[in-house]
């Protein structure tokens, strides 16, 4: 299959996908089908296209994919490697397994916003083992406690150290994305935790 053929079967892999996904909002669909559309109008413009020119728009339809977490990129690569198309992926989840963490903050929220259905998918245990499904439950729990001890410190001390201001934050939105913040705080100390961080003053 040629670089050219692959790019273009890749675009209509997107197309279907976002097309059937349940978790992304119309706004972000249409995003994503006009990211195809865009890639289809290029080619038919430049059917002789450069490799270059192939390699930006592949690395461009590529960064969701490569990035997120979800039941949605799982079935895009299972439709990518279906077709034969030998695009290399990278896999948020294995590094997580190679460095016991994750690499950004919003991947650590879809890992925990979606794992309950990803490791019942036969496309997780197809390429996890068992051990490795464990340990990224085991990764995800750890990094879910950790953002709350972090928040629940500011929270007792009632202001936020210097050198985690950005940490807070990304704390905040980790609970708020993942609908924790009934977990593990009353309503009160949740809005006590938006005042701290309202009145924060860096020195």
């Amino acid at each position: 299959m040629e670089n050219l053929e692959k790019l273009q079967l890749a675009a209509q892999i997107n197309k279907n996908v976002v097309e059937c996904s349940i978790i992304m909002t119309e706004q972000t669909k249409e995003a994503f089908k006009n990211m195809s559309i865009y890639i289809q109008s290029q080619v038919e413009k430049e059917p002789k296209m450069r490799a270059s020119g192939i390699n930006s728009l592949k690395n461009e339809l590529l960064i969701f994919w490569n990035e997120s977490i979800n039941p949605d990129t799982e079935k895009f690569w299972n439709e990518i490697k279906s077709k034969g198309i030998d695009y290399v992926r990278k896999e948020p989840l294995r590094f997580a397994l190679n460095k016991n963490r994750f690499r950004r903050v919003e991947q650590g929220i879809e890992a925990n916003k979606h794992w309950p259905e990803l490791k019942t998918l036969k496309l997780i245990k197809r390429n996890y083992s068992k051990e490795e499904i464990e340990k990224i439950e085991e990764i995800i729990s750890n990094d879910e406690q950790s953002r709350f001890k972090i928040l629940d410190k500011c929270l007792r001390k009632k202001q936020i150290p210097q050198s985690q201001y950005l940490k807070f934050g990304e704390c905040m939105a980790y609970l708020s994305n993942c609908g924790l913040f009934k977990t593990y705080f009353e309503d009160e100390e949740v809005n006590e935790l938006y005042d701290i961080w309202r009145n924060f003053q860096s020195k």
